[in-house]
């Protein structure tokens, strides 16, 4: 079941996210693990136009995540969201994150946005392959432009206009 995250999600937010810092994980291009204190912060900035969900299971336990954000500061893109979402390890491949990328794509559509944007680096196949199944299409490579743990990846844009 998907709902909004509120603050009680927070560690489970946190635990989720930094299971895509692992090594050999192609999830995020972030290398320093987040801290409750900052999904705090980030979650009161993912409120209304820019809501946060986590999918739960049985017992109230959280399994995945996924969020709209501000995908510029210019008001130029106020059209334009960005989406994120993750799965717990022990329950990747079974399509939730699909399910909670179609929710994002339901979401922005109710909410007025016309585009969604994303980015993957290009080893993670599983997204970019599963953004893909939703009508998501590839936008720019850049190519070996984030360094991570020492070795050079390529980030890929993809976007979808709703």
């Amino acid at each position: 079941m998907l709902r909004l995250a509120t603050y009680a999600d927070v560690d489970d937010i946190v635990r989720i996210y930094n299971q895509a810092l692992k090594p050999g994980i192609f999830a995020t291009s972030q290398v320093a693990p987040d801290t409750s204190d900052e999904r705090i912060a980030w979650l009161r900035e993912h409120q209304d136009a820019y809501p946060a969900f986590v999918y739960e299971i049985e017992n109230d336990k959280v399994i995945g995540w996924c969020s709209l954000s501000r995908s510029s500061v210019r008001p130029e893109y106020s059209g334009v969201a960005e989406t994120s979402h993750y799965v717990d390890e022990g329950h990747q491949g079974k399509g939730i994150g699909n399910l909670m990328l179609a929710h994002l794509i339901e979401t922005a559509t109710k909410l007025g946005f016309r585009l969604l944007v994303s980015r993957v680096l290009e080893r993670n196949l599983r997204s970019a392959k599963g953004a893909a199944s939703l009508g998501f299409q590839r936008a720019v490579l850049l190519h070996e432009a984030l360094r991570i743990r020492g070795e050079w990846h390529n980030d890929v844009w993809i976007w979808k206009k709703l």
